[in-house]
């Protein structure tokens, strides 16, 4: 982790459990003295939790905390244990069902741009909230960036060990969400029953140099499919 990124964890953890909306920041160069760093790298650190929707800067005024979202609802961005930054996860536990090397079905060799009967690792996730099942989660990675994919790896951030470990870094994400029906199977792991509407979020990961390196499809129950996306102005 880069230090702008651990700067930018820790005012994450002093904002969650010191301020509230509406407080706002120490101005720029005691922050720069707090953390004895650059101006460019506390900058950056900013820019991260703005993006995040954690704070807002106004020109003259300062550096505002933004607030959290509407209470019961989760951020449409960090809800998925892929991520590194922990205070995005919503579950209280998940277990690995599956873990295995597989060919790539024909949608996975299509989001990842792999040749047919390429290689993947797919790891089979079950989320838990309140000891009940939330979510179900399917993620498939390109044996060619993750050669040796074991428990051990697959029950931590998965894009933190491709960025801290194996050194690759990441750029983007690419986001799709739609409104379906429950299988059988699925239906079975949330108690309810086929046929019943459900949530499903899939994303690609792709490296710096636009490469897609995991394809990931997650399904909600519908009763915890409740998200929300701060945006930006462009201004």
């Amino acid at each position: 982790m880069l230090k702008y990124q651990k700067i930018a964890l820790e005012m994450v953890r002093h904002i969650t459990g010191n301020l509230q909306q509406k407080d706002k920041l120490p101005v720029i160069e005691t922050l720069i003295s707090h953390y004895n760093v650059s101006k460019s790298t506390i900058i950056k650190a900013l820019k991260v939790l703005e993006d995040k929707g954690i704070i807002y800067m106004v020109r003259g005024s300062g550096i505002f905390v933004r607030g959290e979202g509407r209470k019961g609802y989760y951020n449409l961005l960090g809800v998925n244990e892929l991520q590194e930054d922990a205070n995005d996860n919503r579950y209280d536990l998940l277990n690995i069902m599956e873990i295995e090397l597989i060919c790539a079905l024909p949608e996975v060799t299509t989001a990842l741009g792999l040749e047919k009967n390429a290689k993947v690792y797919s790891v089979k996730y079950v989320y838990y909230l309140d000891k009940q099942v939330t979510c179900l989660e399917q993620a498939f990675l390109n044996q060619k960036i993750i050669s040796n994919l074991d428990e051990e790896i697959a029950l931590k951030p998965i894009l933190k060990y491709i960025k801290d470990v194996l050194a690759i870094k990441m750029r983007f994400p690419d986001i799709y969400v739609n409104v379906d029906k429950l299988n059988a199977e699925e239906a079975s792991f949330f108690g309810l029953n086929a046929g019943d509407p459900m949530l499903c979020k899939e994303i690609i990961y792709h490296l710096a140099n636009g490469q897609p390196c995991c394809y990931s499809r997650a399904v909600f129950h519908y009763k915890q499919a409740k998200f929300f996306l701060k945006v930006n102005s462009p201004n």
